[in-house]
């Protein structure tokens, strides 16, 4: 039996680098660092809801953060205090670092997500999967139209378009 772990991603918005923030940010000395290092923090803090920890743990502090994306110490000093002052970085209450805006930017699935995946794509290579199927019933090999939270949603979507055309 496979073990279903949790993967996660992030997923910035197709504006992130044009977002106000993030222009102000890079035009900066050593802006091109910040923003690098700003997205390697955002990595870090994946697994633990946006909270910068070691090991699950322990709270990451300057020295750890420069060690671990491979910046200056000085350079994540100073990064830290713009990230504050933009709002992007809170202090919490144990000195722990919580990345603010990382709900926004977080995507996750699971390692049964990811082989449905792989076995869609398969099958639709073999023209096995008609278009619009999206899911397998790992149980009997159907195909599932819909998951059952989106088969309420087209429903009623299907029931709307015929009441548009009467």
């Amino acid at each position: 039996m496979t073990e279903n772990r949790r993967f996660y991603h992030l997923k910035p918005k197709e504006n992130f680098y044009n977002s106000e923030t993030m222009v102000i940010l890079e035009s900066m000395q050593d802006g091109l660092l910040y923003s690098n290092l700003l997205l390697k923090m955002y990595l870090m803090s994946l697994k633990s809801s946006g909270v910068l920890l070691l090991n699950d743990c322990l709270p990451h502090t300057v020295q750890t953060i420069a060690t671990f994306t491979r910046h200056q110490v000085g350079t994540v000093e100073r990064a830290l205090k713009i990230f504050q002052e933009f709002g992007l970085v809170e202090i919490l209450t144990d000195g722990a670092y919580y990345m603010s805006d990382i709900q926004l930017l977080i995507g996750q699935s699971s390692s049964e997500g990811e082989r449905k995946k792989k076995e869609r794509m398969r099958l639709k290579r073999q023209n096995l999967l008609p278009s619009g199927e999206t899911d397998i019933c790992p149980s009997n090999g159907r195909v599932d139209k819909c998951p059952p939270i989106l088969e309420y949603r087209d429903k009623e979507i299907r029931d709307k378009s015929i009441e548009n055309r009467e």
